[in-house]
């Protein structure tokens, strides 16, 4: 009876352990891929509004896999940028040289580094846990260029990007292109005054106000009526309208009860 009872005690005990060991390699597990970031605008200065199309460029349905052609848009046309989509086949991969304690990285430990946000932030991933927008100008690139001197991780393997982007066409067609060099005007920090002048006669997707009041108009808002000035003729009375009505109407009874008792 206690023999039964050892035996059934340790086998309890041996799949713990096993449960354990394997949520603790569950949770340290690179995250499934693809890794895809909507709304993604992934570099400083990144504004979506109207871009000028550098080449000829196919739109299509969607940025998935399974597409159609919706139009093709010729280089130095306008089109207006409404969105975009991230999409991570294979994160690049960084070896830790150096300890990292900010990070509770040991030497050997990878970091998986994701989409980028520029100005050295990217997302990064290590031993089962993200850091979103992390400043990652302490890793060297495989070609040694980013960070420069005492380096604590390096990149040791490129991974697999795209960014699409969903535009709109001059004529109102919208579909999906990958964005890399086919616009230009993308970066709203880049001080390119034909870039500008886009931006400032552009209107959001979807607004087409008649009036500056309707295009100031929040949502839910009510547009009061603007008052012309005076013109040529016009009687200016200090009194609002239905004061002076009331007043014509007083003097006016009182003349008639004048004549009536004369």
């Amino acid at each position: 009876m206690h023999i039964r009872f050892l035996v059934i005690l340790c086998f309890g005990v041996n799949s713990l352990l096993a449960a354990q060991v394997s949520t603790h390699k569950s949770s340290n597990s690179e995250p499934a891929l693809p890794v895809i970031d909507y709304k993604a605008c992934p570099f400083e200065g990144c504004t979506f509004r109207k871009w000028i199309v550098t080449k000829d460029v196919t739109l299509y349905s969607t940025w998935k896999k399974v597409r159609k052609n919706v139009t093709t848009v010729k280089g130095g046309q306008v089109v207006t940028g409404l969105t975009g989509v991230h999409i991570t086949y294979a994160p690049d991969r960084g070896q830790v040289l150096q300890p990292l304690p900010e990070l509770g990285l040991q030497p050997g430990d990878i970091i998986l580094r994701y989409m980028y946000h520029g100005e050295g932030f990217a997302d990064i991933w290590a031993r089962g846990k993200w850091w979103r927008e992390y400043d990652c100008s302490f890793i060297a690139e495989k070609d040694n260029s980013g960070c420069l001197r005492d380096c604590p991780a390096k990149v040791i393997a490129e991974g697999r990007k795209d960014w699409w982007v969903q535009v709109k066409t001059s004529g109102g067609l919208i579909g999906w292109a990958k964005a890399e060099g086919h616009f230009d005007c993308m970066d709203s920090l880049g001080g390119d005054e034909k870039c500008d002048k886009l931006g400032t006669s552009s209107t959001p997707t979807g607004d087409t106000p008649t009036t500056s009041a309707l295009a100031r108009k929040p949502v839910g808002a009510t547009v009061r009526p603007v008052a012309r000035p005076l013109l040529p003729g016009d009687k200016w009375s200090p009194l609002p309208p239905f004061l002076r009505v009331g007043l014509a109407f007083f003097f006016s009874a009182n003349s008639v009860l004048s004549v009536t008792s004369v």
